[in-house]
């Protein structure tokens, strides 16, 4: 008999199980792969989480299709369009469920494939990319595959997932993650109308974004945000300080309207801290774009016929400081745009530009 028990973190609170009830729920064949994965097993989870499984089987079969997928009474299923994709049930008397994907080993290879193509990509462009072909790449369940444990067949696990490189994963989470210019551009057109509830929300979504991207260096793949706090947790202890001061801004806010635009500046100095990490750390992790060569990104992406004016430097000085030191703060940045002002930096906008020809509004990229 399969065991879960071992493979399973200690969770807090978590009802005891049959595992054969569980296992009864899977509808596993001879020659499947079968992966347990999700918050039970990577420690983040509750008693209410759910068994996560991933059925790779060698080709389709009956499992695979609406008129034939072999369903119990309380169980619901997903499809797309005749294709089953996974199924959905209880255990009776706890709050633990169990949640089964499908998939073959070819689509499985093909993901990872995608995968990898889609980090060359992300790899070579400086900006955030929220655009990232959910419908080619399940980020959910690349995740789930660079921790996941093979209950059967592991050696044909292995071999699907070898050219699986989590530290690449951790890349294109971080890429997607991290605080974008545009965010922290709508938050200063709320405080300058003195709309502080607002640009509350704001500052909290920038700095949740790029506490997501701090994990990410650190090698975490899951770009779930509800899981933030205690992700938060695995970062090294020289680290304690800035998350729990994260933590706290972000779980328990302020204790009025007053507080607000305080809170604001708070948020703000906590993402300097989170970027100051970051540009600390990435030049040791393999897959990350080092300085050096995100800062040749950002300068790529400038041309000669650019109209120079403080907002296009105010911009460069806030994406720039993901790989440059000694930039003004973000503070700073704020005051001065509240100005209608440029921050003073010593980045070498002009110099970057001189030589490169691309048209204005030309995919953001220089020839």
């Amino acid at each position: 008999m399969l065991s879960l028990h071992r493979h399973l973190a200690d969770i807090k609170g978590m009802d005891d199980f049959d595992e054969e009830s569980v296992l009864a729920k899977i509808h596993l064949v001879e020659g499947d792969i079968l992966m347990l994965s999700g918050s039970l097993v990577d420690g983040s989870g509750t008693p209410s989480s759910d068994f996560d499984f991933c059925v790779i089987a060698r080709s389709e079969d009956e499992r695979f299709h609406r008129d034939t997928f072999p369903r119990e009474s309380h169980m619901r299923y997903y499809t797309s369009g005749d294709r089953v994709k996974a199924s959905f049930d209880y255990l009776p008397d706890s709050l633990l469920g169990v949640d089964v994907e499908y998939w073959t080993a070819e689509a499985i290879s093909q993901m990872i494939a995608a995968h990898r193509s889609l980090y060359r990509h992300m790899a070579g462009r400086a900006r955030k990319s929220s655009g990232f072909a959910p419908s080619v790449v399940d980020f959910r369940l690349m995740s789930r595959l660079t921790y996941g444990v093979a209950l059967t067949n592991s050696s044909d696990f292995q071999r699907i997932t070898s050219d699986l490189v989590p530290g690449e994963i951790a890349y294109t989470a971080f890429r997607t993650a991290v605080g974008s210019y545009p965010d922290f551009r709508d938050l200063i057109g709320m405080w300058v109308q003195d709309d502080y509830e607002s640009a509350l929300v704001a500052a909290r979504k920038l700095g949740v974004d790029t506490f997501r991207g701090l994990t990410h260096v650190y090698g975490n793949t899951n770009r779930n945000p509800k899981y933030l706090a205690r992700f938060l947790y695995r970062l090294p202890a020289s680290l304690s300080e800035l998350s729990t001061r994260f933590r706290q801004l972000n779980s328990y806010g302020v204790a009025g309207p007053e507080e607000a635009p305080e809170a604001i500046l708070a948020w703000l100095d906590l993402i300097d801290a989170a970027f100051a990490e970051i540009r600390r750390v990435r030049d040791d992790v393999d897959a990350f774009v080092d300085r050096e060569h995100f800062l040749e990104l950002l300068k790529s992406e400038l041309h000669q016929t650019m109209s120079w004016n403080a907002e296009i430097s105010n911009e460069y000085c806030f994406r720039a400081r993901e790989a440059e030191d000694g930039l003004p703060s973000l503070r700073e940045l704020l005051a001065a745009m509240e100005k209608r002002d440029e921050a003073k930096h010593a980045l070498p906008l002009h110099q970057w530009a001189a030589g490169q020809a691309t048209p204005a509004g030309e995919n953001n990229k220089s020839v």
